[in-house]
């Protein structure tokens, strides 16, 4: 299985790590009503979303190439635009960087990463933290959800500035094990297009959130090789299946 880190095209028969969710088919939305969206940046570029689920706390993906302790990495909270440094955004550097300990950068399983901010984030109308799913609860085929990001918004890298979503429909975990074959298991969660349409990720904003019914269920994980290509459902972490982990993350740090 082919795994590239540089954005490269690969077979749509081994996935590409979607170093930043292209959104594909989707819309600018109304600033700073996704209040708990991170945008992780080295250098003062964005490479990868996140989300806040705590005070001080970022979940991302843990493929995400984040150097531990670099003084260029750092977390955005608070924004809508990156083009511009807007009142509403509160930076932070990352104090921890915990990566789920059995995650498998061959296989992208266990693609789950914490990171600890160096302060507390204060919650205003514009930095609000997300919450999780229950333990173990899994979402039914035909379940709309909605994925955000920075990431490109075309297959020829045309960059937004400004927070973009699209709607995406959960697929059938056995269905989609059939078209990932080999590459899917139950702790991840595939969404797709309904139609036609280009509709969904690729390369840009890896570790953002899959949002459903108000909760983050899902972490942009990683995709085929044409964004929003419903033949091969993108491909998330199904956060579910690691609140034992997160909270055991919480007390140790």
């Amino acid at each position: 299985m082919a795994i590239d880190f540089s954005g490269a095209r690969i077979s749509p028969h081994a996935p590409e790590r979607a170093l930043g969710s292209w959104i594909i088919g989707g819309n600018e939305v109304k600033p700073h009503s996704r209040p708990y969206i991170a945008s992780i940046q080295l250098d003062g570029q964005h490479v990868c979303g996140g989300f806040l689920v705590w005070h001080k706390w970022v979940m991302t993906a843990a493929h995400c190439v984040l150097p531990r302790h670099s003084p260029s990495l750092r977390v955005v909270l608070g924004a809508h635009s990156l083009k511009h440094q807007e009142a509403s955004q509160q930076i932070f550097s990352i104090r921890e960087s915990i990566m789920h300990p059995h995650f498998n950068a061959r296989t992208v399983h266990n693609d789950i990463r914490m990171l600890e901010l160096n302060k507390s984030a204060i919650f205003t109308q514009f930095v609000k933290r997300i919450r999780l799913p229950r333990p173990n609860i899994d979402l039914s085929p035909g379940v709309v959800c909605r994925v955000l990001g920075w990431g490109d918004i075309s297959n020829f890298g045309t960059i937004p500035t400004e927070l973009r979503e699209t709607k995406t429909t959960i697929v059938d975990r056995k269905i989609c094990k059939a078209l990932w074959v080999g590459h899917v298991n139950d702790n991840m969660l595939c969404a797709a297009s309904l139609n036609s349409t280009l509709q969904g990720v690729c390369s840009g904003d890896s570790g953002g959130p899959l949002v459903c019914g108000g909760r983050v269920h899902g972490i942009v994980s990683f995709s085929g090789q044409r964004c929003g290509n419903r033949r091969y459902p993108d491909i998330y972490t199904r956060i579910s299946k690691y609140i034992s982990w997160v909270q055991d993350v919480l007390k140790r740090f």
